[in-house]
C-alpha cells in the first residue's frame, strides 16, 4: 500500500475539490439547457415545467454537498496519505462525478422506477462505501493524523451512512413506491449517531467501575 508521504497532500485536496464543484455544477445543466431552448415562451410556464428538474437538482446537490463536508471533516484531520488513500479517493471521486447521470434518469422517467431509483441510491452506496473505507483506513493508521486529531466519529458516522443507503436501497427495489422517500431518513443520521456515541461511552464507563 505503499508508506505515509506529506508533500503532495494540498495537491489532492485541491484537485477533489475541483472535481467535485464541476460535478454539482453538472447537475444544473438539463435546467440551463431547457432555458435556452424557451425562446419566445412564457417563463411561467417555463418554470412550472422545469419543478421536477429543480427538486431533483436541490436533493442531489445537497447529496454531494453531504459527501464533500465529510470528506473535507476526514481530510483536514490528516496531513499524509499512501497510495491506497489516493486510489480509494479516486473511486469516491468516480461516485461523485458520477451523481448527474441517475438524477437526470430520474428526472426523465419518474421517482418509483426501479432502474432509475436503484442507479441513483446505488451510486450514493458506493460513494458512501468509498468514505468508510478511507475513515477505516486513515483510523488503521493514526501516522496520518495530526496533532491530537481523532477519526473514530467519523469512522463511526460513515459506517450508518452506508448502512443507511444500502437500506434505502433495498427498499426502493422491493418496494417501488417507495421510490426516494426513505432518502428523507438522511437527516435523521446526525441523531442516531449521537445516540450510539453516548451509549457507548455510557457502556464504557459502566465497564470502567
Amino acid at each position: 500500500m505503499g508508506h505515509a508521504e506529506h508533500k503532495g497532500y494540498e495537491r489532492i485536496v485541491f484537485f477533489t475539490d475541483a472535481v467535485v464543484a464541476i460535478a454539482a455544477t453538472l447537475l444544473i445543466l438539463p435546467v440551463v439547457d431547457a432555458a435556452s431552448q424557451l425562446g419566445g415562451g412564457d417563463p411561467e410556464q417555463f418554470l412550472i415545467q422545469v419543478v421536477p428538474e429543480l427538486v431533483m437538482f436541490v436533493i442531489s446537490f445537497a447529496v454531494i454537498a453531504n459527501f464533500w463536508l465529510e470528506h473535507h471533516r476526514l481530510f483536514r484531520l490528516i496531513d499524509k496519505f499512501d497510495t491506497f488513500l489516493i486510489i480509494v479517493n479516486f473511486a469516491w471521486l468516480m461516485g461523485i462525478v458520477l451523481m448527474p447521470v441517475p438524477t437526470a434518469l430520474i428526472v426523465l422517467g419518474n421517482d418509483d422506477d426501479v432502474v432509475s431509483v436503484a442507479f441513483y441510491i446505488g451510486t450514493m452506496v458506493m460513494i458512501s462505501l468509498m468514505h468508510f473505507v478511507m475513515c477505516n483506513h486513515v483510523r488503521r493508521h493514526p501516522e496520518f493524523e495530526h496533532g491530537a486529531s481523532k477519526t473514530a466519529n467519523g469512522w463511526l458516522s460513515s459506517l450508518v451512512v452506508t448502512c443507511f443507503f444500502a437500506l434505502a436501497l433495498v427498499a426502493g427495489v422491493v418496494i417501488p413506491e417507495f421510490g426516494l422517500w426513505g432518502l428523507l431518513g438522511m437527516f435523521l443520521i446526525p441523531a442516531l449517531v449521537r445516540l450510539i456515541q453516548h451509549r457507548s461511552a455510557r457502556s464504557g464507563r459502566s465497564a470502567g467501575r
